[in-house]
């Protein structure tokens, strides 16, 4: 376990886990940036080009629009009349007549030995002459099969010579019927061409579609003939079986030649309209974009693009990977020098890094759904800046979304038209959730991110004269975006939270609620500390508002930082109501007893599953300080002893190592001082709170935390001010002054 400990501890630090994050960032991103060139960023009809005057450095033709260029295709693909080649096998009637005479004699067999069978029931079965096995077999041979009352029913006819007759001669009737138009072996629904073509004598003729049947038509008039002519449904049966075994084709579709045909047919249709010539101004500065020039400009990009060879792109591929390794850096630098604690935590950069891989993967998909609509305004990266707000603080969330915004823009392919409008939602939108207090707040941004968006699309447009409808189109992209992005960063706040395990202010306000297991246990199995801890957490959360520390994680620091003592409260002079526990223990073993509350605190918190943030302060509020009361009764006691030993009455540390550990050691000490003064006056306790601060001073015990000597004299003022209403003098009342004299 201490082993498994130490790994995460490395990893969490690790240098290069730090390149290595960097590094797969980067890669990443540059991945997402579009093929093409970026020098041109939106270019909708409508727009005014705001560059300067574009010339084209080289002839290229101008290719239609996919929508022209399809609808083109289309029209010639529709009419090309589908190829069918003759069928041979249909060359006169008399085959399937034949075919049918043979069939009929097949079944007349059949239903006469049948009838014999039937007949031979009866008899033992050495008498009978009829086999049922030879009979199943004359089964077999026919080309169809019927059921057990297709049988039943055609038994009869079959039996009788001229009802037999009837029933053939209604089945070829029927069959000369359908015929009579040529029948081609393709739905008629899949042809648009309105006719078809068939190579007679080798020349292709045509006929028009409604001179045809196909096969499902045909069924349909046999289905209907017989259907009409019969009241026996099984009798209608048998004869469209029988009708449908005689039913030829005339053409049957050749797919590989109409296939040959349709496609130099359509590759025929050409995909350019007009050539731009070299030096030839493709687009004027200030000009609006039409249709025709934004023909031109994509097509400018295509060839150009096309063109590019193989050095060409692996040069633009390395300028991409500098730029984005530039911002990548240039966001390193800033958690260096401004927020160590973040760059030195693996575990944070990781979490940072998905944020910004979230936003360019947005980017990246919104220029790969072709819709004809300001997509670009669905890239959440509001949400971007509430989650960096609300995890860490309003400094690195702004600093990061101008890198995220400039990345962002720069996988859209150039398109920094959108910078500006994301920069404003999100700035805004820091500022409404930097001071959040509950998680419901998170949706009081949807204003935030509105107007953000709203002023800033508005101004570009005016600036621009861009047309109404644009400007429209990116205001309802904008709303639904700031609709949305409170309830992805509610979704996404909590998903970082359980799997970072990060603790947010919120965080820390939920532990704060007094219904939390460990504090109900605090309270009611050690009640005196668990109301010292409450007062503490008045005094630091004071003290850190005054001098810009987190007054929230100090104070729930508080609630927390004495659960040990619930293991064995009744050691503990705040929890005593008789007896002094300590009155039969020697005063090593009473230090042991009292520095093992720091061992089953951190225990507890670690059981419980409470942030990191606050488990640091169990050691750190007592940092290696001495058991002072316990050490001098050792020396009284026991005489001088062994100064060798004196580990033995000091506890483990670490000492504190932020402004808010250090805030809570300072308030622990100043709470149970105060309380034991007699008679306390605002005099006393700036002397004693004065006297506190300057021990712990100079025992080097603030040495590691960043507390100045004017946050320590901004400390004890917010200390002095904060005692002194805990303690202020009651009025005497008439009637308690009668009873005290």
């Amino acid at each position: 376990m201490a082993k498994l400990s130490k790994n995460k501890t490395e990893f969490k630090s690790d240098k290069t886990v730090k390149f290595f994050i960097a590094f797969i960032t980067v890669i990443l991103i540059t991945a997402m940036f579009p093929k093409y060139e970026t020098i041109e960023t939106d270019y909708m009809t409508g727009m005014v080009w705001s560059k300067e005057d574009l010339i084209a450095p080289f002839s290229f033709p101008v290719y239609k629009s996919e929508t022209v260029y399809k609808k083109e295709v289309d029209d010639a693909a529709s009419r090309v009349f589908p190829l069918f080649d003759v069928n041979i096998q249909r060359n006169g009637s008399g085959n399937w007549l034949d075919s049918i005479n043979s069939q009929f004699t097949k079944l007349t067999r059949i239903a006469g030995y049948e009838s014999e069978f039937e007949k031979e029931k009866s008899l033992p079965e050495e008498k009978r002459t009829t086999n049922e096995q030879a009979l199943n077999k004359l089964k077999s041979e026919l080309s169809f099969t019927l059921t057990e009352a297709e049988w039943s029913s055609i038994r009869s006819t079959l039996n009788n010579p001229a009802v037999s007759d009837a029933f053939k001669k209604k089945i070829i009737q029927s069959l000369n019927q359908v015929y009579d138009k040529k029948i081609i072996d393709l739905p008629k629904s899949r042809i648009t061409s309105g006719k078809i073509s068939f190579i007679k004598n080798k020349v292709e003729e045509s006929i028009d579609l409604n001179e045809v049947r196909d096969i499902s038509e045909v069924e349909k008039i046999l289905n209907n003939d017989f259907t009409s002519f019969y009241k026996n449904p099984e009798l209608a049966g048998v004869s469209f079986k029988i009708a449908r075994l005689y039913v030829y084709p005339d053409f049957i579709y050749n797919e590989p030649e109409t296939q040959k045909i349709l496609t130099s047919v359509t590759e025929a249709v050409p995909k350019t309209f007009g050539l731009v010539r070299e030096n030839e101004r493709i687009i004027s500065k200030h000009e609006p974009i039409n249709e025709a020039a934004k023909l031109k400009l994509e097509s400018y990009k295509r060839i150009r693009n096309e063109q590019m060879g193989s050095s060409d792109f692996y040069l633009q591929q390395l300028g991409r990977f500098l730029f984005v390794t530039l911002m990548i850096f240039l966001l390193g630098i800033f958690l260096y020098k401004m927020r160590l604690s973040i760059f030195e935590d693996n575990m944070k950069l990781i979490l940072i890094s998905t944020i910004i891989l979230l936003q360019c993967l947005l980017s990246y998909l919104s220029l790969q759904l072709k819709i004809n609509y300001p997509i670009e305004y669905i890239i959440f990266v509001p949400v971007a800046a509430m989650l960096l707000t609300i995890i860490f603080d309003s400094r690195v969330a702004v600093y990061a979304i101008m890198v995220i915004c400039i990345l962002v823009s720069a996988v859209r392919g150039g398109d920094y038209d959108i910078l500006i409008p994301n920069f404003a939602a999100s700035v805004l939108v820091v500022y409404s959730v930097r001071d959040i207090k509950k998680r419901s707040q998170i949706f009081v941004s949807m204003i935030y991110i509105l107007i953000g968006y709203f002023v800033a699309i508005i101004a570009i447009g005016l600036e621009r004269y861009d047309d109404i409808n644009i400007v429209k189109n990116q205001l309802i992209g904008a709303g639904l975006n700031a609709i949305l992005s409170p309830i992805l960063a509610y979704g996404l706040l909590i998903f970082y939270e359980k799997v970072f395990r990060v603790a947010t202010d919120l965080v820390f306000l939920e532990l704060s609620d007094f219904n939390n297991p460990l504090l109900r246990d605090l309270s009611s199995k050690a009640p005196g500390t668990f109301h010292h801890s409450i007062i503490m957490g008045n005094l630091s959360e004071q003290a850190a508002k005054e001098i810009g520390a987190n007054q929230i994680l100090a104070r729930v620091g508080c609630y927390y930082h004495d659960i040990g003592k619930i293991v064995n409260p009744d050691y503990f002079v705040e929890n005593q109501m008789d007896s002094n526990k300590h009155e039969e223990l020697n005063p090593s073993l009473s230090a042991k007893m009292i520095i093992a509350h720091v061992k089953n605190g951190i225990k507890l918190a670690e059981r419980f599953r409470l942030p990191r943030e606050i488990i640091n302060f169990i050691p750190m509020h007592h940092g290696t300080n001495l058991v002072s009361y316990f050490y001098e009764k050792a020396r009284t006691d026991e005489g001088e002893i062994d100064t060798s030993h004196e580990y033995i009455y000091r506890y483990p540390g670490p000492k504190p190592q932020t402004k808010e550990t250090g805030i809570v050691m300072l308030a622990d000490s100043v709470e149970a001082a105060t309380r034991s003064i007699e008679d306390p006056t605002p005099a006393k306790l700036e002397t004693q709170i004065s006297e506190i601060i300057r021990a712990r001073f100079l025992d080097g015990e603030l040495d590691e935390c960043d507390l100045t000597l004017k946050d320590l004299i901004k400390i004890k003022q917010s200390f002095l001010k904060t005692i002194v209403g805990i303690h202020h003098h009651r009025i005497k009342y008439p009637e308690t002054a009668d009873e005290e004299d």
